[in-house]
């Protein structure tokens, strides 16, 4: 059965949006008339750190504002606590939002192995130049481009959340430096392109579990 015939049915996108970029609305597009879309901003107990220096509750507003800003309705945004692992995060996001199907990158494959056992798993590939990596890092460099990688209100938001002196003291960077980062190279979304399923599936069918 392909759920995403059934608009009544819950499918939740679950990622750190850390912070919402463009590559996350292109997804949101494709699947908010598919489905009763919820965004679920995951890892939501941390903050300050390197790969997540936003708080589940800026996350939260940062997305919310960016869906106002594109003219995106019906989208609800929830926060989700990983707990010790990803068995404890996927138990927290089936027990509190019972979804009827997930929508995760095919990056997180190993949460996905671990979802496909108990709901249907729809999967779309990251591939591109823009990242929430990328956006992190030219925060910390201090080169501007991030700017144009995210909306004006998750722009503005950043700068009142004190965001760049943050991100800049979890990268040990001195403030008013300039120049690279040391994370990995990153890997982002191409805008506009979410892939289908593995061959053999139609386009936007879930992949369940056999069990």
């Amino acid at each position: 059965m392909n759920l995403l015939k059934n608009k009544l049915a819950t499918g939740v996108y679950w990622g750190r949006f850390n912070p919402p970029h463009q590559g996350h609305l292109s997804v949101i597009r494709k699947f908010k008339d598919k489905c009763n879309l919820v965004v679920a901003i995951g890892s939501s107990e941390h903050k300050n750190e390197r790969t997540n220096p936003f708080s589940g509750a800026e996350r939260k507003e940062m997305m919310e504002a960016y869906l106002r800003e594109s003219r995106i309705g019906g989208v609800r945004v929830v926060t989700l606590a990983d707990g010790n692992s990803e068995s404890s995060a996927l138990d927290n996001l089936i027990r509190k939002r019972k979804p009827d199907l997930l929508i995760l990158s095919t990056e997180k494959s190993h949460l996905a192995d671990l979802a496909e056992q108990r709901l249907p798993v729809i999967h779309f590939p990251r591939t591109g130049k823009v990242s929430s990596t990328l956006i992190r890092d030219s925060l910390a460099a201090g080169d501007g481009r991030w700017k144009r990688l995210i909306g004006r209100s998750v722009a503005r938001l950043v700068v009142g959340f004190d965001e760049i002196r943050r991100i800049k003291k979890v990268y040990d960077i001195p403030r008013g430096t300039k120049g690279t980062t040391h994370s990995k190279r990153h890997r982002g979304y191409r805008l506009g392109s979410v892939r289908g399923p593995p061959r053999g599936r139609p386009c936007g069918e879930a992949r369940t579990s056999s069990s």
